[in-house]
């Protein structure tokens, strides 16, 4: 198990405990005050409770939602940067693969940039190998480059 996937883990297995014991305390509020209001025992403690659940409740939710939904939108958006970086990519590294013309070359040289901010080292490595290599080894270097913008963008 790799690093990332332990602290993935171990972070999702607090906030499922964290999550239930929240819901834990918000089902004894609400039962706390249904037993109340069936007994006609209605203070001012009763109500200061269903209001302090109902705040909670529609506080938290809220924030949470606008959280996730926050969080999903750059993950979203991310996959179509990449997607878009990496089918340019393709098709210039396929240009230059059957036309080793200097415009191309130089197009794919400023690509590289983009690289640089969206993906990792290893693409970055890859497409530096691809433009220096000769013409015997272009064929592999071709398919390693695809396949770790491949990796990245999955």
């Amino acid at each position: 198990m790799s690093t990332e996937k332990k602290g993935y883990w171990i972070y999702s297995v607090i906030a499922i405990v964290v999550g239930f014991g929240l819901f834990g305390w918000f089902g004894y509020l609400i039962y706390d005050l249904i037993i109340k209001l069936s007994e006609k025992d209605f203070s001012n403690n009763t109500v200061i409770q269903a209001l302090i659940t109902l705040i909670v409740t529609v506080f938290i939710g809220g924030y949470f939602s606008k959280w996730l939904e926050l969080r999903n939108n750059k993950k979203i958006e991310l996959y179509k940067i990449r997607s878009d970086i990496s089918l340019k990519i393709i098709d210039l590294a396929s240009a230059y693969y059957h036309n080793q013309n200097e415009n191309i070359r130089n197009l794919l040289i400023a690509e590289s940039s983009k690289v640089k901010l969206y993906f990792d080292d290893e693409v970055l490595k890859n497409l530096n190998i691809y433009l220096e290599s000769n013409k015997k080894d272009k064929d592999k270097n071709y398919e390693s480059l695809i396949d770790s913008l491949r990796k990245n963008v999955k």
